[in-house]
């Protein structure tokens, strides 16, 4: 893996530059609320039919508050004798909507033995069972403890019904047990229980605007919403109002109200209002949702999205609410992307409420988004063959191999540029979608203004994390070149080449100053064709283990060595396995590979290995980072070797000594690299070469100048 330019060394992208304007994700946090899982759409199973006669064993009476709001009263007589598998009540209407109240008294198939299954379902009187519709409701259901109030039954949640989600409730409300020992306050007149729900239904209206300024109504829109992978909204507005938002003033501080979801390229998005207190201080918060509508379909879907979140002030002359931010987002959590972006403190709940402010008239509230997707198209190939295509179907498949080459391209360049500019949105960095080399997620970050004031260069860096292990002693070197493309004449494409050691401190490499601005968009360059920029990522992966072990006289093998240490205590050994030595041979010709640090007598070290004149050089060198501390001077005594793995006796020993901070490494010369290589030698047995040091001493060293 030969460089193709000369370049700078990588740098992490987080090492001096502040976060994005990403929300963190402790900004992004929802109210803590347990929420139910929905039950299947219990009304069109032809199997319980029969369970729907028998209204003489039950009344239903109906307390309506508002339009839109009522608690209805359910009793069901005799209800320890009900043979029936379901019961439903009769129908009764809160805010245009049929409702009816769902009992299992046995448990439905989702239930636990012996629960009671409780659910409420919401039908749309309007339409026939094929029309799109949904309404969003806040609800209580409980079963009324008539001896002791306090000791009712009741659980709490949201849901946002349609045409496909009709049933939303409890498989597992309570034991019924509870219910049917006559002591315990639930049984009243022969048997008799009494169910309740509390139901607020949102009034609420809906409009979306395409680009191309094509106004869809609420019904057209449902029909766009993207069941299938890709879809052709890119960029649009979304505006939610709020008809009755008093009716859900309460319910916001431990719930949230969610509106109709509306397509952004793979990816179907809602907006999400709440409240939080954030020091002392209650905010109304806000954020997008990114919403899986199909759980059937490639449940990688993703896109990057750049958005402005808006509570509309409705009295003329008053300024609208705004605020912008950007990320990817997923279908679902599996990815490791966002499945919300948002704020906390979106803005204070006074300001929002407040009479004279304009935000909320006539109980009316104007919430919206625009937005816009990146038109993108990535691809993955592992060992040179292709792997999984992206952009339009199909989904990436993982790759097993630690050598791979991603490749993205990103369309509608220069109104992302522009766009940018116009909003005054600096520091704003573009992830690509995952894909997995050696077990790692690694993806491309691209920011299209560069990490300085004012922009001049684009920056570019690669990003690997480990999806499998969240703690923070992962690590794992990676060669990786990185390139923007020339789409005329790919032999002057810019290419930088570097290889770093990643891990959960150090996550991304790469450069700030990757091409300057004004060669990417002159039209004469190759790098801007037809308005696409292609960027490539050639990642190859280190195979390595490695071991600690604390070793005592008896456990070090220093008598072979030719020298004999009189004071020993406890020693150290690290092992560094590398297990597909023969990749990285010819970056070993120009660079080196270096392990993780490891701990030895208060001191952090590493082993690094490079080839010079046919020769494979070893050393030790401590740690120089920035985070080190830089007046703790150690004198350490080590010796390292090369293990012959067929024949141990032959394994290579030498001895040096490094000073951490005065004298750092000292290189030793081991064995020419051709003889390493031979097939009987035994050094490298199935790609693998093994590396061991050895501490032998190791105390703090003080020079006279420190003395004095």
């Amino acid at each position: 893996m030969k460089q193709h330019h000369t370049s700078s060394e990588a740098v992490s992208s987080s090492s001096t530059i502040s976060s994005s304007t990403v929300p963190s994700s402790s900004e992004q946090s929802q109210p803590p609320i347990a929420t139910p899982s929905p039950s299947p759409s219990m009304g069109d199973d032809p199997s319980l039919a029969a369970s729907r006669d028998g209204h003489g064993q039950e009344s239903v009476t109906v307390d309506r508050r508002t339009d839109f709001s009522a608690v209805c009263k359910w009793t069901v007589h005799n209800f320890p004798k009900i043979k029936a598998r379901a019961l439903w009540s009769k129908y009764f209407e809160v805010g245009g909507f049929d409702c009816r109240l769902l009992i299992y008294p046995k448990g439905d198939s989702q239930a636990l033995p012996g629960y009671i299954s409780v659910y409420l379902q919401i039908m749309d009187p309007r339409g026939s069972s094929s029309s799109k519709w949904d309404c969003f409701a806040s609800y209580r259901l409980a079963i009324v403890n008539h001896a002791d109030d306090s000791k009712s039954i009741h659980r709490d949640s949201w849901h946002r019904f349609s045409s496909k989600k009709k049933s939303h409730g409890w498989c597992d409300f309570t034991p019924s047990t509870t219910l049917f020992d006559s002591k315990s306050g639930y049984l009243f007149n022969n048997d008799s229980v009494l169910i309740t729900a509390d139901i607020l239904i949102l009034n609420e209206s809906v409009n979306f605007t395409r680009d191309n300024n094509e106004l869809q109504s609420a019904s057209s829109m449902a029909s766009m919403v993207v069941a299938g992978p890709v879809s052709d909204v890119l960029s649009g507005k979304f505006t939610w109002k709020v008809h009755n938002f008093s009716l859900f003033k309460e319910m916001i501080k431990t719930q949230k109200i969610m509106s109709p979801v509306f397509p952004a390229g793979e990816c179907n998005l809602r907006i999400s209002v709440y409240q939080s207190s954030v020091n002392g201080v209650e905010y109304l918060s806000m954020c997008l949702e990114s919403k899986d509508t199909e759980k059937a379909v490639v449940s990688d879907r993703s896109c990057w999205c750049l958005f402005r979140m808006s509570v509309l002030n409705q009295k003329p002359g008053l300024n609208h609410m705004h605020r912008d931010s950007y990320g990817r987002f997923a279908a679902d959590n599996k990815s490791g992307d966002n499945t919300s972006l948002g704020w906390n403190d979106y803005m204070k709940m006074s300001d929002f409420i407040g009479s004279d402010s304009g935000f909320l008239v006539d109980d009316t509230a104007v919430f919206s988004t625009s937005f816009h997707v990146i038109k993108e198209f990535s691809s993955f190939s592992k060992n040179g063959g292709l792997i999984g295509v992206r952009g339009g179907s199909g989904g990436t498949r993982k790759s097993d191999g630690h050598l791979g080459k991603f490749t993205w391209r990103i369309e509608n360049f220069t109104r992302l540029k522009d766009l940018l500019k116009k909003r005054k949105i600096t520091g704003l960095c573009i992830k690509s979608r995952r894909f997995q080399i050696g077990n790692r997620d690694c993806r491309l970050i691209v920011y299209p203004r560069g990490q300085s004031q004012p922009p001049c260069h684009l920056s570019v860096f690669l990003e690997v994390t480990d999806s499998r292990n969240t703690s923070s002693d992962w690590s794992c070197f990676v060669s990786h070149r990185l390139s923007v493309v020339n789409q005329r004449m790919e032999d002057k494409s810019v290419t930088k080449e570097s290889q770093n050691r990643y891990s959960k401190a150090a996550k991304d490499w790469g450069w700030r100053e990757f091409v300057t601005l004004t060669s990417l968009f002159d039209q004469d360059s190759g790098f801007l064709v037809q308005d696409t920029v292609v960027f490539s990522a050639e990642v190859l992966i280190l195979k390595e283990t490695s071991t600690m072990l604390d070793l005592t006289d008896q456990d070090s093998e220093s008598s072979n060595s030719g020298s004999q240490i009189d004071k020993i205590g406890k020693r150290s050994s690290f092992t560094w396995r590398v297990e597909n030595f023969m990749s990285f041979k010819e970056i070993m010709e120009t660079r080196k590979i270096f392990s993780k640090f490891f701990q030895a007598g208060g001191c952090e070290l590493r082993i690094g290995v490079y080839e010079s004149f046919d020769t494979i050089c070893i050393y030790l060198e401590s740690d120089q980072s920035v985070g080190s501390d830089p007046d703790k001077n150690f004198w350490v005594r080590y010796r390292m070797a090369v293990v012959n793995q067929k024949n141990p006796a032959k394994t290579v020993w030498k001895e040096s000594s490094i000073c951490t901070k005065t004298w750092n490494n000292s290189v030793l010369q081991f064995m020419k690299v051709s003889d390493m290589l031979e097939a009987d030698a035994g050094f490298l047995v199935r790609d693998t070469v093994v590396f061991v040091c050895e501490i032998l001493d190791c105390c703090p060293w003080f020079e006279f100048s420190d003395l004095e």
